[in-house]
């Protein structure tokens, strides 16, 4: 029989201890035997058992440090055959007691006998060979001596019960190897499933990696093209254009307005799958929030036969407002896409202690059995009326997630054929702060007659698209793939590209081109890639960080902010004014 490795291991594990115990107990037989005046042969008797101990521990550890043996079988075999010399000597020192010492040693002798055997089985149950030899070749011999020389009353029924004690050793020593060899069998069995599940969950984590950075990349192979058409669609809004003209600008307006949503979609996701969407908690006026959405989503209501219809608060909650601003949006415009023909009500009230912001509609409803799904992502219901509109089925697991982000809950109620009603809970209500609503007057826009723009893009279509909308809008633009000394000291306002063809980056040609201008030169950074890593320097360095594709309301708010300041503008003020800023198309962004 060749043992596996796991019962050599634990026996060298244990080996050390267990041996030396026994070559105690031997030492301490053999000094009471000879003081008792069992006979000559105790020393020599002694002297074996010790020397058999002695070399079970140096089998034990030379096993542990990993010395070299044939195969694992020769382990097992020199444990079994020292085993089997142990219980011989134990033996054959129970027949010696016997013939030779007085009668009481015998009984003396046979509860050390019992205690050895019992601990062998301790000790060696793991392997059943060597625990049924430390068993046999010793307690038969015990239980001969007491039948052929036992003096006190009864000899043969304590040879009988020591024979008992044998076999119960034995079944002892057999059911705790089975228990043993099946808790290794079960661990070998979890460790093998663990490293199923280990390998599994790598490979989601990898493939979930992957799908983060397809949807990084996508957004960002998408975003270029759609920013050009967003500046070119712009442009020819301000042109004399006829009736048919403008029916086809209207129409590829909505398409683009489309395709911007899907794309903001993926923006927003693959944001939040790696992790950059972090919380900024603040005093946040709730009435602005979802007048503001109400605003926006004016359009796309009327498109769609719809009445919505916002009730005013004077409400202000601790939050993050683009982030609430966003999950409110959401949830108009689920609504909106999903209740044709309906009406929808946006509000506030108190609510257990709290404020919690209302989306209800009266439209079809949602199953019970669809309440909980629609917030996984790319799940969307189809309902009549539905059938030809846009949307991936973001919206409202982006919703979740930022709530789960701010430690909200979005509670659910909805009856089929009676209309749904969505509740952002949790919010808490705080002391009103400042807020200023302003608004971009018109002549405002007077200001950018004769300022001097300079854009650096290394994408032909987005430099000439930008160059036109900033030339109709009275400014005085040059336009480059590439940073240019003389042009930079002549300029009011650069305008650049975060990833240039040259291997420069925006960050470095605004730093250029402010030594060569003055630090004061005004500057915004029109970047289609990631923003955590440059939003910080951007702000301490006053730069305006605009995402694409970036809207014409933005771009104007950028220009005015510096052109109007003639100092360090804010990127937090600039994103706050493009919001409020009134263009000619006011859009509405049911995924984000």
């Amino acid at each position: 029989m060749v043992a596996p490795h796991w019962r050599l291991d634990y026996l060298s594990s244990i080996g050390t201890a267990s041996w030396l115990i026994h070559l105690c107990v031997a030492v301490l037989a053999g000094i009471e035997l000879f003081r008792a005046g069992a006979g000559a042969w105790v020393p020599a008797w002694t002297a074996a058992i010790v020397l058999v101990s002695m070399a079970m521990i140096a089998l034990g550890l030379l096993y542990r440090h990993g010395a070299a043996w044939p195969r694992p079988s020769a382990f097992a075999q020199a444990h079994s055959l020292l085993t089997g010399l142990t219980g011989l000597g134990w033996g054959v020192g129970a027949l010696l007691c016997a013939t030779s010492s007085p009668p009481d040693l015998l009984n003396f002798y046979t509860l050390v006998l019992g205690g050895i055997a019992l601990g062998a089985v301790s000790a060696l149950h793991v392997m059943v060979r060597s625990c049924l030899i430390s068993v046999w070749t010793s307690l038969p011999l015990l239980a001969m001596s007491w039948l052929l020389h036992g003096r006190d009353v009864g000899p043969e029924s304590t040879a009988a019960m020591i024979m008992l004690f044998a076999v119960m050793l034995t079944v002892l020593g057999l059911r705790m190897n089975g228990f043993v060899g099946q808790n290794v069998r079960l661990t070998e069995e979890l460790a093998a499933k663990h490293a199923i599940l280990t390998r599994t969950g790598a490979q989601l984590a990898e493939a979930h990696e992957e799908k983060s950075r397809f949807l990084a990349q996508a957004s960002h192979d998408l975003r270029q093209p759609i920013h050009a058409i967003g500046l070119f669609v712009e442009y020819l809004g301000g042109l004399r254009l006829s009736r048919n003209g403008r029916e086809v600008l209207a129409n590829i307006d909505r398409s683009l307005d489309s395709l911007t949503r899907l794309c903001r979609s993926l923006l927003d996701l693959s944001a939040l799958d790696v992790g950059r969407v972090r919380p900024q908690i603040g005093a946040v006026p709730l009435g602005e929030v979802l007048g503001e959405v109400a605003r926006q989503a004016t359009e796309a209501a009327r498109a769609r036969g719809v009445r919505l219809r916002y009730r005013p608060s004077r409400l202000w909650v601790l939050g993050d407002a683009a982030l609430l601003h966003t999950m409110v949006q959401n949830l108009v415009s689920n609504a909106i896409k999903y209740a044709p023909g309906a009406q929808v009500v946006i509000g506030a009230r108190r609510r257990a202690g709290g404020v919690a912001v209302i989306v209800l509609d009266t439209g079809p409803g949602i199953a019970h059995a669809d309440q909980k799904r629609i917030f996984q992502e790319f799940v969307r219901l189809h309902t009549p009326g539905t059938e030809e509109m846009e949307g991936l089925g973001l919206g409202l697991s982006i919703v979740k997630r930022l709530a789960d982000m701010m430690g909200l809950r979005i509670a659910l109620t909805s009856h089929p054929g009676k209309g749904t009603c969505f509740a952002i809970e949790g919010l808490r209500e705080t002391a009103a702060g400042e807020f200023k609503a302003r608004r971009q007057p018109a002549a405002l826009a007077r200001r950018l007659q004769g300022v001097r723009v300079l854009v650096i893009d290394d994408d032909r279509l987005v430099r000439n698209g930008t160059a036109q909308l900033l030339t109709r809008w009275g400014c005085h633009v040059q336009a480059s793939d590439r940073y240019d000394a003389h042009a930079a000291r002549n300029c009011d306002f650069l305008l650049c590209d975060q990833e240039l063809a040259d291997g420069k980056t925006g960050l470095e040609v605004i730093r250029a081109a402010r030594r060569e201008a003055g630090a004061a030169l005004p500057a915004a950074l029109v970047t289609g890639g990631r923003t955590d890593h440059i939003a910080e320097t951007c702000k301490d360095e006053a730069i305006v960080l605009l995402t694409k594709p970036v809207r014409p309301a933005q771009l104007r708010s950028a220009l005015l902010a510096g052109v109007l300041a003639q100092t360090r503008p804010s990127s937090v003020a600039i994103a706050a004014a493009a919001e409020r800023d009134e263009t000619s198309r006011t859009r509405s962004s049911p995924d984000t």
